[in-house]
């Protein structure tokens, strides 16, 4: 009797942490929403002010203030406008990180195919060569996998931008545990020391005065593939071009 006295009490303990954890982790998430919240309504009050009276300022002042008060106030609108932006971008990420993954088997190739068909008007014009490889179908969720590829690629049309002739490639590799999915392009590339930062909210590499964005694509990449149990890295040299992966874990052919 006393083996199964001492399994019965492993199992009530258990349950009680797990009980313990579940409340620490419901916890959490109503302190997320309520900073999400704070994030999407109570700081843009005060941010719609700035916004609103610099428009006003430079509608009706412009002509009373000299060359270096008009810089002045085309600052403080450009540095408000770009806290919206940042704002946007935050509240997109908590929604990205509170959505379920919906598992099903996912073919790569068709969601490269949509966000080329996306680009092409941002992309009208130049001579972009791509080289789109042999992409093995995996067990994701759609609408964040489509995400993932969306930026990828979108960032490798922007700093492809220098190059009179782009060079993009897609391509994947297979192993026993996960399939590794990569965007190369030849375009500014970046400084390899500074890889580990890519991937951090709001981290940029190049001036924003060159390349638009606030720095929050990639921290939706690398939270969308980890959600999928999936690792993200990159690889460049300044000047020339950059590397981007990541993987996604093989599911056992069974999976539903």
């Amino acid at each position: 009797m006393k083996p199964k006295t001492e399994a019965l009490t492993q199992t009530r303990r258990a349950e009680t942490e797990i009980q313990r954890l579940n409340s620490q982790l419901e916890a959490a998430n109503q302190d997320l929403n309520a900073f999400r919240y704070s994030v999407s309504h109570d700081l843009r009050a005060p941010l719609r002010h700035i916004v609103g009276y610099a428009d006003i300022l430079q509608s009706t002042a412009t002509r009373t203030l000299d060359q270096t008060g008009q810089r002045h106030l085309q600052a403080i609108a450009e540095a408000a406008r770009q806290m919206g932006q940042m704002f946007d971008a935050l509240s997109d990420l908590f929604r990205l990180g509170a959505a379920q993954i919906h598992l099903q088997r996912v073919s790569l190739t068709e969601l490269v195919k949509d966000a080329q068909r996306e680009l092409l008007h941002e992309i009208k014009g130049r001579t972009i060569d791509w080289h789109v490889g042999d992409l093995p179908e995996v067990w994701g969720d759609p609408a964040m996998l489509e995400e993932v590829i969306d930026q990828l690629l979108s960032n490798a049309v922007k700093f492809t931008r220098v190059r009179n002739k782009a060079r993009i490639e897609i391509g994947a590799k297979q192993d026993r545990n996960e399939t590794i999915y990569f965007v190369r392009d030849n375009g500014i590339g970046f400084d390899v020391d500074c890889a580990g930062r890519l991937f951090g909210m709001f981290q940029r590499l190049h001036p924003a005065s060159e390349y638009e964005g606030v720095g929050a694509g990639l921290a939706k990449v690398r939270l969308l593939v980890k959600q999928h149990g999936g690792r993200t890295w990159a690889e460049a040299r300044s000047g020339k071009g950059a590397t981007f992966y990541f993987s996604i874990p093989n599911q056992p052919e069974d999976a539903v």
